[in-house]
Formats: structure tokens, sequence, C-alpha cells
């Protein structure tokens, strides 16, 4: 009989269907390898597909893998992990509602919040880090196809090595044409994952940023919405001096995927203790859209 796997589609970063960021989870990865997962990910060919398998290490004994259409594995994928929970949420396989997973890029802690009628779920990775972009930034201009950035921050490099500009304000961001050959060709030699701009500003009047992420070398030419970015976004807003305030948590609301039509929103946190960044949230709703089964052979 061939090989099939039960695979769940989930739409991330939104409480609608056809919103946000569309991730492929595959709750029992167990007797994948890893060519079939690269394969399963290139058939479901979303930004990310996540895979969810037992493990004996520490937590809560399972591991999270996230693979690109292309077969690249990325050590951390927000949307994708919001998804993962949400699946396993709807299908039982949530018994608390704090889970740790293990993956390549370390611990990965998810919190899920029932707030009314909404559920939130909660990103808690470990606290990234931004500085100055070391690269030629003319590249990264000519690539975006724009003459200047906004002077509201520098371009900084993150520690999962995402490039944030500063965009003068929402509607120039929202012009971007992009060369994506160029962003491909710029990224390679710079080791960069992705380009992320974002503006100090968004769609809806209380939201803080808007946020278009680039990433055609991994065969995500834009990216409809992409929490790991945001894990670092609040850091680096808090260092441009963006983000006022001491021994307290900072909250703000985050667009990205309006241009795509697939508006998502990130509710975004920043603890601040003795005037340094200490911990970051980042969450989100997800509804599921699709069910079914992949025949692998």
């Amino acid at each position: 009989m061939p090989r099939s796997v039960p695979v769940v589609q989930v739409d991330a970063f939104t409480a609608r269907p056809f919103g946000g960021n569309p991730a492929a989870v595959v709750l029992d990865a167990d007797r994948l390898s890893t060519l079939d997962m690269r394969r399963i990910a290139a058939e479901m060919n979303v930004s990310e597909t996540a895979f969810l398998s037992r493990t004996d290490g520490p937590g809560s004994g399972l591991r999270l893998r996230w693979f690109t259409p292309t077969g690249h594995e990325v050590a951390f994928c927000g949307h994708a992990t919001v998804a993962t929970v949400h699946a396993l949420r709807e299908n039982g396989g949530l018994r608390e509602n704090r889970i740790t997973f293990a993956t390549a890029g370390g611990p990965l802690p998810v919190r899920v919040e029932p707030d009314g009628a909404r559920v939130v779920i909660w990103l808690e990775p470990a606290l990234p880090r931004c500085a100055p972009y070391p690269g030629e930034l003319v590249d990264v201009l000519a690539a975006l196809g724009v003459a200047t950035f906004g002077g509201w921050a520098p371009p900084a490099l993150t520690s999962d090595g995402d490039l944030l500009v500063p965009m003068p304000a929402l509607a120039p961001l929202r012009r971007l044409a992009p060369d994506l050959g160029a962003i491909a060709r710029v990224a390679a030699a710079e080791k960069l994952r992705g380009i992320c701009a974002v503006a100090l500003e968004g769609v809806d009047p209380g939201s803080k940023t808007h946020s278009r992420f680039f990433a055609p070398h991994l065969g995500i030419a834009e990216d409809p919405v992409t929490g790991s970015v945001h894990a670092a976004l609040p850091v680096w807003l808090r260092q441009a001096g963006h983000l006022a305030g001491d021994g307290e948590v900072i909250r703000f609301i985050a667009e990205q995927g309006d241009g795509l039509g697939r508006p998502g929103r990130l509710t975004v946190e920043l603890c601040v203790e003795r005037g340094r960044p200490a911990r970051v949230r980042v969450g989100g709703e997800a509804v599921t859209t699709l069910t079914g089964r992949l025949r692998l052979d």
C-alpha cells in the first residue's frame, strides 16, 4: 500500500481564511526522512511546511522542523509554529496551554492564551540581537529599487540573518517593486536569510509598523507574514528610540501582507528590564483552511 501522511493547512496571524500566512503542517513526521520532508514541502509549495515528530530531548518531547519549497531547512519559522500549535489544539494533541519544541535553533516555548472568543498563540523565542549592517547598502537600495532609506533607524542585521531596512513612510513601502534576482544575489553574497523593509506606520490607525519581507533565494518571493522577523523588530525599534519604557511590557500591533491580499496582524511584546530588552513575545491567531492526506509513493 502506498505511504501517505495527514496534512493540515493553516492560515497564521489571521482569524479569517485567506488572510495571514499559510503553512502546511504534518503532525506525525516520525517515519519521514529528511528527503520526504523536502519533497512534501515542495509539493505543498507554501512559504514553510512544518514537521512535528517525537524526540527524547528535553521539553515536551516534540521536535519541530521547517522547510521551504526549495528544500531549505530554516532554524526558526514563526507563522508555521503558530500553525502547528493551532493544528495540535484542534486535533486534541495539546494537553496544556504551554509547550516547548525542540528545534534546530534551540528550545522554542509557545503559550496558548484564550482571550474571550479569541485564542492567541504566543511565540516566546530567545531574544534576538540586532547589529549594524556590515554590507554594502547601495546594493540593497538598488535591489529594492529605492533611492534612499528612511532616517528613523539605521539598517540592522538580526541574529537570524535578516536585514531590517527603514522605509520613509507606508506609501513608498507599498509601492516597492524589488528586483528579486538582485535581492537573491545580495542575500547570497551577504549570507542573508531575507530583507525586511519596514515603515513606522500602519494601514490600521492602531498599528505601529507595516513590513514586507523578501527571500527569493529560499523560494519565497515575498512572505505574507513573517513571525520570526517580528521577534527582532521590537529590539531594533528600542535601539532606535521608538519604544519607550522601562521595567514594563511594551506592546504594539504590527502589520504585514496587505499588498498581497493576505492581511496579517501580529501582537508584539517587549519586556524591558534596567533599560535593556529582556524578553520578546510574538502572538497571533490562526484558522484551518484545509485537511487531507498526501500520498508519498
